[in-house]
């Protein structure tokens, strides 16, 4: 979802979560992307990759436990 704010809150990020840029002005207002959980992206791409390089960590993560779990009933 596009947020724009004209003011920001102290304590509220101004950078991307992804990327690290700062958000950029657009006519006296701030454009960032807020997802459902609350974090704050420069771009829809930004969001995008964020959600896609969280899913590979689950992926992998649960990938590896299967791997442990496959070992340890083979001994």
């Amino acid at each position: 979802m596009l947020t724009s704010s004209r003011y920001l809150m102290n304590g509220s990020p101004r950078c991307c979560m992804f990327c690290g840029e700062p958000f950029q002005p657009r006519d006296g207002y701030v454009e960032f992307w807020r997802t459902s959980a609350g974090q704050h992206f420069c771009s829809e791409f930004c969001a995008d990759d964020a959600e896609e390089a969280l899913f590979r960590m689950r992926r992998a993560g649960a990938s590896g436990r299967t791997a442990l779990l496959a070992d340890a009933t083979q001994l």
